[in-house]
């Protein structure tokens, strides 16, 4: 494929956009790069954001623009979500971005907001738009709606199936409460709708995935399911094969009989003799503490794997 199609085959998915790093990788130089643009055969739309003349200009060609201006991870967040999300009690003209890196990317008419815990499952991509899931775009909208506008908004979610209540009650545990958040209204929505606690899910477990995720160490998988010769059982979080790190939550409730205790040790001797790392969190560890210990497992069975 020519370089002239490979750029009008990435632009095609991205409503006629392309980014100079996409561009740079299909060995387009910044020389040959603002060659096209002076002829015409790119427009400069947002920083190192370029689209093809003549496609036409949408609101999504807009919205994603300042996505891809805001780097790699970035994503359609907030009052801007909600709006793509066609959620009700919206009525949103700016454009607001959520994206991971230390320093905010100052764009026209664009709130950059920045996360430092920010889970897989909490974005998706609409109308080939990286954007918030609905219960992340609901919970990073607390402050600024009631809890009845929330629940309406939830509601019409919840029958449009673009959210179940798992989800919501998934994104909120284990956050806590800050600057444009407040977990209190989603806890009280969700009493009002019923518990249906997912088995296996705790605030704990999510509190301790979201300090890994915000100390910058790659996101474990949830509730890994480990096969051994006698047994299978799940982890509550792992960086499987071929790191076998185990990182077990006790929350403890599930774990105060003698039962459940007796069981929990043994599994992990499986897990040990299985060439599995296994480390445990309970509700006294502390962020930086979770962060420090799984950090330096990883540095350990890195160095193990390497040598």
């Amino acid at each position: 494929m020519s370089v002239d199609g490979e750029v009008a085959r990435v632009a095609s998915r991205q409503h006629a956009l392309v980014t100079r790093s996409q561009l740079l990788e299909m060995g387009i130089g910044d020389g040959t790069l603002r060659h096209r643009v002076r002829v015409g055969r790119l427009t400069a739309v947002r920083r190192d954001v370029f689209a093809i003349p003549g496609a036409g200009t949408t609101r999504e060609q807009v919205l994603l623009a300042a996505v891809l201006a805001h780097g790699s991870g970035a994503v359609l967040s907030h009052a801007s979500a909600a709006a793509l999300w066609r959620l009700p009690n919206i009525d949103h003209e700016g454009i607001e971005v959520t994206s991971a890196r230390p320093h905010r990317v100052r764009l026209t008419g664009v709130t950059a907001h920045r996360t430092v815990a920010f889970l897989a499952e909490e974005h998706t991509v609409r109308d080939a738009i990286p954007v918030t899931t609905v219960a992340r775009t609901i919970v990073d909208l607390s402050a600024r709606l009631s809890t009845f506008q929330l629940g309406v908004m939830t509601d019409h979610a919840l029958r449009h199936n673009t959210l179940t209540l798992t989800q919501l009650r998934r994104c909120v545990g284990g956050l806590h409460p800050g600057p444009g958040r407040r977990t209190s209204c989603i806890h009280e929505l969700l009493e009002a709708r019923g518990h249906g606690h997912d088995p296996g899910d705790s605030d704990l477990e999510l509190r301790v995935l979201r300090a890994i995720v915000a100390a910058g160490l790659p996101e474990p998988v949830q509730q890994h399911w480990v096969r051994l010769p006698k047994r299978r059982f799940r982890l509550d979080l792992a960086y499987p094969e071929p790191i076998k790190l185990a990182i077990e939550v006790d929350g403890f409730g599930p774990h105060a009989t003698r039962t459940a205790f007796d069981a929990d040790r043994a599994r992990a001797n499986d897990l040990v003799v299985a060439g599995w790392t296994v480390v445990r969190f309970t509700s006294a560890s502390s962020d930086d503490d979770v962060a420090a210990t799984v950090a330096a497992a990883l540095a350990q069975l890195g160095h193990k794997a390497a040598s």
